[in-house]
């Protein structure tokens, strides 16, 4: 029986690696391609709105479900459906395929991983669940842990979906933001005739960089103050 689970798990992978090898090799959303599409593009997104939005979410669902890159979709999402919705469009996007790796996880994968990594996980699993939503809510926003794994820990972990679930959706808010205005305002910038200097002292512009800030400076805050007073 474990012969067979392993088997099902070796194909499992295997399958996931070469669709990932093929996704680099032959991937469509490069900046060549852009360029090359981009009148294609704006004009099936006028045509079909509505579907649009759907494979654009799709898109961030299925690179997140195959531990793939999102930030360049995500980009994209501003870019070409503007912020708010390019924003809907990657929380919807990212909180599915978050849904999707915990499950595949925590019901395909949980087993082998424990098997391999039980002993390093056994004091890291207690302090987790005693405040996971707050742990991984730090994790997803501070940043510094690849997407995919931030997905799977929970998982393997036995985090509460519930809980999962509720980190997730406050979680990567203030990355979709900062991504997709960042689309958003290259869109703004391409689309303005007279655009100078100062323009980029508009409060849409300078809230991504503020927000990066402040997510690159409170850990080191954190840190000074365990050090200076919680020691």
């Amino acid at each position: 029986m474990f012969k067979n689970k392993s088997l099902r798990l070796l194909g499992i992978g295997l399958a996931i690696v070469l669709i990932l090898y093929f996704l680099g090799k032959y991937n469509p959303i490069s900046m060549e391609f852009l360029i090359n599409q981009h009148g294609y593009i704006q004009d099936y997104i006028l045509s079909y709105p509505s579907l649009s939005v759907v494979i654009c979410i799709l898109i961030i669902a299925v690179m997140i479900s195959l531990m793939g890159p999102i930030t360049p979709v995500c980009i994209l999402a501003g870019f070409y459906f503007g912020l708010y919705v390019g924003l809907l469009i990657a929380i919807i996007g990212e909180i599915t395929g978050a849904v999707i790796v915990f499950l595949y996880g925590r019901y395909l994968f949980k087993a082998y991983i424990l098997k391999q990594f039980g002993e390093r996980f056994k004091k890291f699993k207690d302090g987790f669940n005693r405040n996971s939503i707050s742990y991984l809510l730090f994790i997803r926003v501070i940043g510094g842990v690849p997407f995919g794994i931030q997905n799977l820990l929970p998982a393997v972990l036995d985090m509460k979906f519930r809980d999962y679930f509720i980190a997730t959706i406050f979680g990567v808010i203030p990355w979709a933001y900062i991504l997709v205005s960042i689309g958003n305002g290259i869109q703004n910038i391409m689309e303005t005739q007279n655009f100078s200097s100062s323009d980029i002292l508009k409060i849409e512009y300078l809230l991504p960089v503020l927000l990066i800030s402040i997510i690159v400076i409170v850990p080191v805050i954190y840190k000074f103050i365990k050090k200076r007073f919680l020691v």
